[in-house]
């Protein structure tokens, strides 16, 4: 009988075994992949309250990030630079083995290669079926948007709840990478680009994540054609990205509709991708997800002390959790909707051409404030450019 069974081994599961195993508690991680966290299809960037507030070891960055590039379509391109570094990039599989790592030092034991085929809650316990039979007090769904825990607690997402995504992996020489990028992250916006979401460059390396995302149910047709185009033929992306080499093609879906309904019951909870905690209008899902498994963990625990698994005890997790970080998810849909439902540029050049809004996205981009100081701080630039289009100047 384990305390705990976590099903999944990206960041969200692995933070939350490393706190359970750190306080005593005998945590299971069962992950499918060969290493937990491998090739996960991502961006890869670690924002900077991330790497500090769950203590990442630099040594796995593959290229500090100090600022970024934001291109839109009917305005030139802004830098928005930093005096401090805001983030960094990584390779997932690095992070995973990083993140195991901590875990299994902590006292968890992780298991890759464990496909889990079922669940069932018991009286006492929850059963787990994969290559054996594993009993457990409680368990974590951190096994992402397709999670087959999650299938017990919610119905599945639709179509206008999902992002899709897809991302190649493009090989090139570092010193051009240093000269064309340098440490920046890239953002491009338009429909050109995308029907409803944005493309990305985030250099690392000796590689550059470079994708595109849009919201599911806006996308008609291949999207991997709006990649071919901005890697081959957009005006600005194209010509920085000459001489880069595919080394690998990503496709994957993410949840962007913010908390799914149901977190928590008797002796379940869900973090990470399977609790929808990713920010419907920056993509950022690393962060939250190891939000959630942290407080998860500590949950979990007060629940252990007084051996009350309940829905009514790990309730509190839901609670604290949307006390955290609901109010950049619930506001987070609110931008997305703002800036890029029925806007063909994806964001309106107005506001855009503001120095004092432009630092607002690149804080926004960057997570280096809540979404709520964001839209409050935002709101003067939003009138004026009202009253701009209003009088036609």
């Amino acid at each position: 009988m384990w305390d705990v069974v976590v099903v999944g081994g990206g960041p969200a599961g692995l933070v939350c075994s490393e706190k359970l195993a750190s306080r005593g508690l005998e945590a299971l991680v069962l992950d499918d992949r060969a290493e937990p966290n491998m090739d996960k299809p991502c961006g890869g960037m670690l924002t900077e309250r991330a790497i500090s507030e769950f203590g990442v070891d630099e040594r796995i960055l593959e290229r500090e990030i100090w600022g970024v590039t934001v291109v839109y379509r009917e305005g030139e391109p802004f830098t928005v630079d930093y005096e401090e570094r805001a983030g960094g990039n990584v390779h997932r599989t690095e992070l995973g083995k990083h993140l195991a790592q901590r875990a299994v030092s902590a006292g968890a034991e992780v298991r890759p290669r464990e496909r889990v085929k079922g669940l069932a809650v018991r009286r006492g316990h929850v059963e787990v079926s994969a290559s054996e039979t594993f009993e457990a007090r409680v368990v974590v769904g951190a096994d992402g948007v397709n999670s087959l825990v999650r299938d017990l607690l919610n119905p599945r997402y639709d179509r206008s709840s999902l992002g899709f995504c897809v991302q190649y992996i493009m090989s090139m020489d570092r010193e051009l990478i240093d000269e064309r990028f340098g440490r920046r992250n890239e953002f491009y916006y338009g429909s050109d680009v995308s029907p409803f979401g944005y493309a990305w460059i985030f250099p690392k390396g000796d590689c550059l994540a470079v994708g595109v995302g849009a919201l599911l149910s806006r996308v008609r047709g291949n999207l991997k054609n709006y990649l071919e185009y901005f890697v081959e033929r957009h005006p600005i992306a194209s010509r920085k990205l000459e001489g880069a080499k595919v080394s690998r093609f990503d496709a994957a879906l993410v949840p962007l509709s913010g908390f799914t309904p149901r977190i928590c019951s008797d002796r379940i909870v869900l973090v990470g991708d399977a609790a929808g905690t990713v920010s419907p209008i920056s993509g950022e899902g690393m962060y939250y997800s190891m939000v959630s498994g942290k407080i998860a963990a500590e949950t979990i625990y007060r629940a252990y002390r007084r051996n009350d698994f309940s829905v009514k005890k790990l309730s509190a997790y839901q609670k604290r959790l949307r006390k955290r970080i609901g109010g950049d998810l619930r506001w987070g849909v609110w931008l997305q909707n703002y800036f890029l439902k029925g806007q063909s540029s994806g964001v309106g050049s107005g506001i855009m051409s503001d120095k004092s809004m432009q630092k607002l996205v690149g804080d926004l981009l960057l997570g280096r404030r809540s979404y709520t100081q964001i839209l409050l701080r935002s709101i003067p630039y939003w009138i004026k450019s009202k009253v701009k289009g209003a009088l036609g100047d």
